[in-house]
C-alpha cells in the first residue's frame, strides 16, 4: 500500500499525525499544521523514510467546509519507490502552513503556484508572488467562488446562485435545493 511506510514511520515517531485515510492502494496522512515542517523532514531524512522528491504542492477549495483548504503534498521515496500524501488543513481566515523551501530543493516554485491559483499563504517563504499571472491580478483562480469575466462558475453546491432557474439545463443538480 502507497504511503504506509510513511505512516508507520509518523506513528512511531512524531505527535503530528491527525488522522489517515486508505483508499485505492494509498495513504493520505492529515498532518497538524504547526508540525509540518517537523514531520517533512522526518520523512526526506529517517531511513526508513527517504522521502526526498516533492512531486507536488497544491490545494483543495472546500467553500462549504471549515477549514475550508486541505493544502495537499505528494513526497516520493526513491529508495524504497514509494508515495505518500500529506495534507494540512487550513481554515479561510488563516489560510498559512510554514514553506519547506528550507526541506525540499526547488519547493519554492510549487508554494508560489499554489499561493498564485488559490491563495495559500507560505510562511516565511523567501519570495511569495505570482507565479503564472500578473502581479495586479485580483483574487485567486482556482476558488470555487471566483468569478471568471464577470460569469461564475457553476458548481452542485453554488448552483441557484450561479444560474438562474430559467437557464438551468433540465435535470441538473441542485436544482430543487
Amino acid at each position: 500500500m502507497e504511503g504506509r511506510r510513511a505512516y508507520d514511520l509518523l506513528i512511531g515517531k512524531t505527535q503530528a499525525v491527525l488522522d489517515f485515510e486508505e483508499a485505492l492502494g494509498e495513504v493520505t496522512v492529515y498532518i497538524a499544521r504547526d508540525q509540518l515542517v517537523e514531520v517533512a523532514t522526518l520523512l526526506r531524512d529517517d531511513p526508513d523514510g527517504l522521502y526526498v522528491l516533492p512531486i507536488h504542492v497544491t490545494a483543495v477549495d472546500w467553500p462549504d467546509r471549515e477549514p475550508r483548504f486541505d493544502v495537499v503534498y505528494q513526497l516520493r521515496s526513491l529508495a524504497h519507490n514509494d508515495t505518500v500524501r500529506l495534507i494540512v488543513q487550513v481554515p479561510e481566515d488563516d489560510p498559512t502552513v510554514p514553506t519547506l523551501e528550507g526541506v525540499f530543493a526547488g519547493m519554492d516554485w510549487h508554494e508560489r503556484e499554489t499561493y498564485d491559483l488559490l491563495g495559500i499563504n507560505f510562511a516565511g517563504h523567501h519570495d511569495l508572488r505570482r507565479i503564472l499571472l500578473p502581479s495586479d491580478w485580483i483574487a485567486h483562480p482556482l476558488r470555487k467562488d471566483y468569478v471568471s469575466f464577470g460569469e461564475p462558475v457553476a458548481f452542485t453546491h453554488n448552483i441557484e446562485w450561479a444560474l438562474p432557474a430559467q437557464e438551468r439545463p433540465d435535470n441538473m443538480p441542485g436544482e430543487s435545493r
